[in-house]
């Protein structure tokens, strides 16, 4: 007779060893779902910075307010259009993934950037056309 122990849990399927590997390692810093990288920094930057000079702009009276305004709106619709460029590779990448919901939900925040985009930039020339207009002959 053989002295071996069997166990006496019954043997595992193939979908359960599945599921109990590990998922593969995140690699670099996360904020959440979402990892921090180089450009995403540069155009959070930007964003803020364009905000924050479009907020200088409207809260305090100058008499170069119309053109630090169609500067904000400029750096403003820059920063949303290299987003939205961004979110398209992002787009791509979960649709070559399989992740069709990511690539959804991607392409709808990448959408409404591009609007951002063009409604800042359509301020922004706005603003140019009011500041050539006024200025004195």
């Amino acid at each position: 007779m053989s002295t071996a122990r069997r166990s006496s849990l019954p043997p595992e399927a193939p979908d359960e060893r599945a599921r109990s590997t590990p998922a593969p390692r995140r690699r670099g810093p996360h904020l959440g779902p979402l990892r921090i990288t180089p450009s995403r920094v540069f155009v959070l930057v930007a964003l803020i910075g364009g905000l924050g000079f479009l907020a200088y702009s409207i809260f305090f009276r100058d008499a170069l307010q119309v053109p630090l305004m169609a500067t904000g709106f400029a750096v403003c619709g820059i920063a949303f259009a290299i987003a939205a460029a961004m979110s398209f590779v992002g787009i791509v990448s979960a649709g070559r993934e399989g992740r069709d919901g990511r690539a959804f939900f991607t392409s709808l925040v990448g959408g409404l950037l591009a609007l951002a985009a063009m409604g800042c930039l359509a301020a922004a020339v706005i603003m140019g056309m009011i500041w050539t207009g006024t200025s004195a002959n």
